[in-house]
């Protein structure tokens, strides 16, 4: 979905409802269709759910509308907050509450388990601080949120209490597991920091109103590329195109991956079951004599492992993607040049990450346009010490020096290159935990082998990684963590929800 300030689908909505072609009410029916369907089938941390009840937080505009018919649409008891008499919300508003068959309470929700929190408040036209009773009602809400367990709150269109241009939050913001931005995604959703608010963001597309070009100068310091956008499923879709059926191993893509060393091997085995996982019809994994005997017993069968005595002795005419750095540990001088003519002869994807990024980091490597580079913040910073503060700023300024495609891992991943720049929708908090970099640097290298271009790879690779790992949390009752191992095991299921 494409980023604008909230003005420009005001403007859109606007000179659609002059056409006379469609009104406000048919206009919110669309949307309420749209999230009850990413409701039940699009999201796993929503369709794992399985909620007991709804409590809709709702303010006196449509915004409110749209959360009341969602509950509608779900059939389950509502209990309905709201920031005034009920008898002065919207038209709209009550025409979706009239609506509502399940019994409808206008107490002051007590906590209980499986509980939906729908945030209604306020909308994205909305700016400033927070005056009673909407500062009330957001204390409530989170305070609601806190206490319930296996519990989720989403925020229709914006969480209440952030700018939307700008990611301004103050102390009385609801802080949302799923944001669901209606038309585009506002920038000040992709702010450095909102993610606390913003949770996972699930676009709904309103297709009915034509979007004109944003004013770039709008949205300084969060997308400062024309084509910003963000990887949802309507975006990535196609992207892995159905197979032939006289397909086979060899026209499926061949990766090729150096990692591994003593006490870092389940990096190596991690990476190349991910390419491995993803579709790559053939993974190689090369190591050194002393690391073979450990590294061929333990990944899976399917995956070949090929001791060498040299990285220099690493011949892959027939392979797409090269994978460097999972687990590699610190390689001598000679191996590191060994390594850097292997990728800069490299004629497919190389993808580097982890000790590769530090290798490149520390002997200067020229990336190249068909390279991938995968850091965390601390290997950016490695990367490039004069780094700015802001992510995309960041990020930026690293593009202009380089001629390559940047992943830089965060809360909300970016992905991009000189002519565009991505914003990925999936994961959480879940995923913190060690490997998970490694299943990623494996699926974009496997993704890379069949085909898919170096930005296109990393936009995919990323938003599978995340996806796999929502499903893995959702069906353990959202753990604490969820490993990089079982994300790598979900990883098939989440490329077929596409």
């Amino acid at each position: 979905m494409k980023i604008a300030p909230a003005s420009v689908i005001r403007a859109a909505e606007r000179r659609l409802f002059e056409t006379g072609t469609v009104d406000s009410l048919t206009l919110m029916d669309a949307v309420i269709g749209r999230l009850y369907q990413r409701f039940r089938y699009g999201v796993p941390e929503l369709a794992g759910l399985q909620p007991e009840r709804v409590v809709v937080y709702a303010g006196k505009g449509n915004n409110a509308g749209d959360a009341v018919g969602l509950a509608a649409r779900l059939g389950l008891p509502v209990e309905l907050r709201c920031a005034c008499d009920p008898q002065e919300l919207s038209a709209d508003t009550k025409a979706q509450l009239d609506r509502v068959s399940a019994p409808v309470s206008l107490g002051v929700p007590k906590p209980s388990p499986r509980t939906l929190i729908l945030d209604g408040l306020l909308g994205s036209g909305a700016s400033g601080a927070l005056r009673a009773p909407y500062r009330d009602l957001v204390a409530e809400l989170n305070a609601l949120r806190a206490a319930s367990p296996s519990s989720l709150c989403v925020a229709i269109d914006i969480p209440t209490g952030l700018d939307s241009d700008t990611g301004e939050a103050g102390p009385d913001t609801v802080r949302a597991d799923v944001t669901c931005p209606i038309g585009c995604v506002k920038p000040g959703m992709l702010a450095d920091g909102v993610e606390q608010y913003v949770g996972r963001l699930l676009p709904i597309p309103l297709p009915e109103v034509e979007l004109e070009p944003p004013d770039l100068g709008e949205m300084t310091g969060v997308t400062p590329w024309a084509a910003a956008e963000v990887a949802d499923a309507d975006l990535i879709h196609g992207w892995l195109p159905r197979r032939d059926q006289a397909c086979y191993k060899n026209r499926a893509g061949r990766v090729a991956i150096v990692a591994g060393s003593i006490g870092m091997l389940g990096a190596a085995q991690l990476c190349a079951e991910a390419a491995m996982r993803v579709g790559a019809g053939l993974v190689c994994l090369y190591c050194l004599p002393k690391v073979y005997p450990l590294l061929a017993v333990r990944v899976a069968p399917e995956v070949m492992v090929r001791c060498v005595d040299s990285y220099a002795e690493i011949d892959e005419p027939h392979a797409q993607a090269l994978l460097i750095g999972p687990g590699l540990g610190r390689p001598s001088p000679s191996e590191g040049e060994e390594l850097r003519r292997l990728a800069e002869g490299f004629s497919g994807t190389v993808v580097l990450d982890a000790d590769g990024l530090n290798l490149a980091a520390s002997a200067c490597w020229k990336p190249q346009p068909n390279w991938v580079l995968t850091p965390h913040p601390g290997e950016m910073r490695r990367l490039f010490p004069s780094a700015p503060a802001g992510r995309c700023d960041t990020v930026r300024d690293y593009l202009r020096q380089h001629d390559t495609v940047l992943l830089l891992k965060g809360a909300r991943t970016i992905v991009a290159d000189r002519t565009g720049l991505c914003f990925n929708t999936t994961g959480g908090p879940y995923m913190a935990n060690g490997g998970q970099g490694d299943t990623l640097a494996g699926a974009i290298a496997g993704l890379a082998a069949q085909g898919m271009s170096p930005w296109r790879a990393a936009v995919l690779g990323a938003w599978g990684c995340g996806q796999a790992a929502a499903m893995a949390w959702t069906r353990l009752g959202y753990p604490p963590a969820v490993t990089a191992s079982l994300v790598s095991r979900n990883l098939p299921e989440a490329l077929a929800c596409l």
